[in-house]
């Protein structure tokens, strides 16, 4: 559904990109340059995914002021909040010309180079995966009430999946819809991988036609009581209606840190899939585009290179996101079980996104075949 929404956009605004780029090159600019350079100075442009948007605002108010301490020429600096899903359909559509885009995951790099490729035919993806930084991340947890979990010993989705079946017990579970939501599409990559038996980046279109894989899912699904669209208000959602009204929730970590020690129902504590999590890593990608300038390239180096700073990362912290730079300790007032419900360590190995971006295509489309919806 997600894929034809996206293909009939891309076809209904190809006759007007080009009306555009013609324009563009009968005044002497092309249609990016129109876009950014309204006034003077080098204008960089970042997309990034609405979950680290507290992290990101204070990103920019401190580079500005770095940038303007050491730098005499002036910086125009756009950061705009985007779902991961809207981002990819924008830059197809040449509604947005980002100068940097950092989705939720990694996840969505092979989705935007394969319909990328469809659209403009060329060999070159518009993001090389290897030059992509990874930062910070949240892995995606199964949230529970530690009393519950006292009793049950839940330790990864399989042991999720046996106690959906057992029909004695009365348990209910959520994650958002992937069609709207990151989490919600990172949830049903971690799903399909324990149905399949098989590491993430192993998965295939094949997989997701297995009636075997299909069944698997569906006993799970069966028990699903809400699809929302942001993960967020899930978390606040469990946090409000306690036990008797969810009982296990796939959400990011660091969404736990905000509804643990809020909520007078119970405590709710993060338990890390034995099976491995997929990351919310928010890889900051800058983007291999023709719209991009040499100026704009060396500014978004710089910017990059002051979100890599030691300062930079541990500010990123107190959000609930842990830091692939292993050197730096993590604050364990944070990562506290006792008082946020998470393990300043854990086991739990990293999920890498299927190679093939079709084969993550086509996931909300066995989610929809899978889907409770009584």
């Amino acid at each position: 559904m997600e894929e034809y929404k996206m293909n009939r956009k891309i076809k209904n605004l190809q006759s007007i990109l080009l009306f555009s780029i013609l324009i563009g090159f009968f005044i002497g600019y092309t249609t990016a340059n129109i876009i950014f350079n309204k006034e003077e100075g080098i204008h960089i442009t970042i997309i990034y995914g609405s979950e680290k948007a507290s992290w990101m605002t204070l990103v920019y108010n401190n580079f500005m002021k770095y940038w303007n301490e050491n730098y005499e020429e002036k910086l125009v600096l756009e950061m705009l909040p985007y779902g991961s899903i809207d981002s990819i359909i924008s830059i197809l559509n040449g509604e947005i010309y980002p100068t940097i885009w950092s989705p939720a995951s990694s996840l969505w790099i092979p989705i935007l180079n394969s319909k990328w490729k469809q659209l403009t035919k060329s060999e070159d993806p518009i993001v090389l995966e290897n030059e992509s930084i990874r930062i910070i991340y949240s892995p995606i947890v199964l949230a529970t009430w530690e009393q519950f979990n006292n009793i049950y010993n839940i330790r990864g989705i399989r042991d999720l999946h046996d106690l959906c079946k057992n029909q004695t017990l009365d348990i209910k579970i959520a994650h958002t819809d992937p069609t709207l939501s990151n989490s919600g599409f990172m949830s049903m990559v971690m799903l399909i991988s324990v149905a399949a038996n098989k590491s993430t980046d192993e998965l295939t279109i094949n997989d997701l036609s297995n009636e075997i894989i299909q069944q698997w899912v569906k006993e799970l699904q069966s028990r699903a009581v809400l699809y929302g669209k942001s993960t967020g208000f899930l978390a606040r959602y469990m946090a409000n209606g306690g036990p008797n009204s969810l009982t296990v929730a796939f959400l990011y970590e660091n969404c736990i840190l905000d509804i643990s020690s809020n909520t007078e129902k119970g405590k709710i504590i993060a338990i890390y899939p034995e099976e491995g999590s997929v990351f919310s890593d928010h890889p900051f990608c800058l983007l291999n585009a023709d719209w991009i300038t040499p100026k704009q390239r060396w500014a978004a180096n710089i910017l990059l290179n002051y979100l890599n700073l030691t300062e930079s990362k541990i500010s990123a912290m107190k959000y609930g996101f842990r830091l692939f730079d292993t050197s730096i300790q993590l604050d364990p007032q944070i990562f506290n079980y006792e008082k946020n419900g998470l393990s300043i360590n854990f086991s739990s190995p990293e999920l890498k996104p299927p190679k093939d971006g079709e084969t993550l295509i086509k996931i909300p489309d066995f989610w929809l075949l899978c889907k409770n919806n009584a």
